[in-house]
């Protein structure tokens, strides 16, 4: 049975890697036994040679030097290794990535291009044209996310993302940007968000960029949603972090994925959802944001059809990372008085 191409690629280098090991563990033990054998020899007809061609310390530390650069050499190898390994992988990924957006771009793209057709061709009534208008802005509203989610992207990346930092009190910054988030979506999808939020405390953070938090979040929920879709946030304050879970009814996550769901373009395949559509965005999106602002997050599944808990943990103002807040509104700051600053 012949290898698949891909599999092909992924093997060579692997291979090539292998080679290079027993290459390099040969040569030290040839070079061992040669220095050993000598030395024996050596010692067994000393007396008959010359003291200039006996071995001394010398020859010794030479030994103990080219064994620890040969060492070293060796660790080269494993990191040049591991980059290659996740070259390929971050490769294949894009690959996968570049394959669902194309397909998630013209899905939309074809249903508009369908509505706006049968409007040209036919005689609708009203009602139903509204109804088309609806269908066509939802779907630009999907188009318009995903274009969102690779600009974030590229930006993060880039370090190009601009943050306005300020302190809020969570007990007032949460439920209003949850109500704002949610005007964006359907109305059948509100009331089955619940929030749990009675703590109060201080943090830093940038309002826009915590809405995004919130849009992926809630996004992942209602798309991985096993029957009914649920979602409850709920709050934490302990003396030196703020806590918001994201606790969904859906599909789960395998103990496995539930650390590489926030690598860029991973995405889990599960067999009993295989029409989810996605970029493989929204969680690395989350990750780099919430790492920003000096935080933590990460994923709570006790497996398949259990439902998922997204964990952010972020430090509260003066509390705890209080050079790192102070910094981050200090280039708040700086960055307001250059944008004020006459041309």
């Amino acid at each position: 049975m012949p290898i698949p191409r891909k599999l092909n690629k992924l093997l060579r280098p692997i291979a090539v890697f292998i080679v290079m090991q027993f290459a390099w563990l040969i040569l030290v033990a040839l070079w061992i036994y040669f220095y050993i054998s000598n030395h024996i020899i050596i010692r067994e007809v000393g007396d008959q040679i010359s003291t200039k061609l006996r071995p001394g310390t010398y020859h010794v530390l030479v030994l103990i030097f080219g064994c620890i650069l040969l060492a070293l050499l060796q660790i080269g190898f494993y990191f040049i290794y591991i980059y290659l390994n996740r070259q390929i992988n971050i490769n294949r990924l894009q690959d996968h990535f570049i394959s669902n957006i194309t397909h998630e771009l013209k899905s939309p793209l074809a249903a508009i291009q369908l509505y706006l057709e049968t409007l040209e061709a036919r005689n609708v009534p009203e009602k139903k044209t509204q109804e088309f208008i609806q269908l066509m802005i939802r779907e630009v509203n999907r188009l318009q996310g995903m274009i969102d989610k690779v600009l974030g992207t590229v930006t993060i990346d880039q370090r190009q993302l601009t943050f306005n930092f300020k302190v809020y009190n969570t007990r007032a910054i949460i439920p209003l940007i949850l109500k704002e988030v949610l005007e964006k979506y359907p109305s059948n999808i509100a009331p089955n968000v619940h929030l749990n939020h009675n703590v109060s405390c201080r943090c830093v953070l940038d309002r826009s960029a915590f809405k995004i938090i919130f849009i992926n979040l809630i996004d992942n929920a209602v798309k991985y949603a096993a029957d009914a879709f649920s979602l409850t946030i709920t709050t934490h304050c302990s003396q030196k972090h703020f806590k918001i879970e994201f606790t969904d009814t859906g599909v789960g996550i395998p103990p496995g994925e539930q650390k590489r769901i926030f690598r860029k373009f991973y995405r889990v395949y599960r067999h009993e959802a295989p029409s989810v559509k996605g970029t493989g965005l929204g969680l690395y999106i989350v990750k780099e944001i919430v790492k920003f602002h000096g935080g933590k997050v990460h994923a709570i599944s006790s497996g398949r059809n259990t439902g998922a808990t997204i964990q952010i943990e972020l430090p509260i103002y003066k509390r705890t990372k209080k050079r790192f807040t102070n910094q981050l509104l200090k280039q708040t700051i700086k960055r307001k008085k250059r944008s004020e600053r006459p041309k």
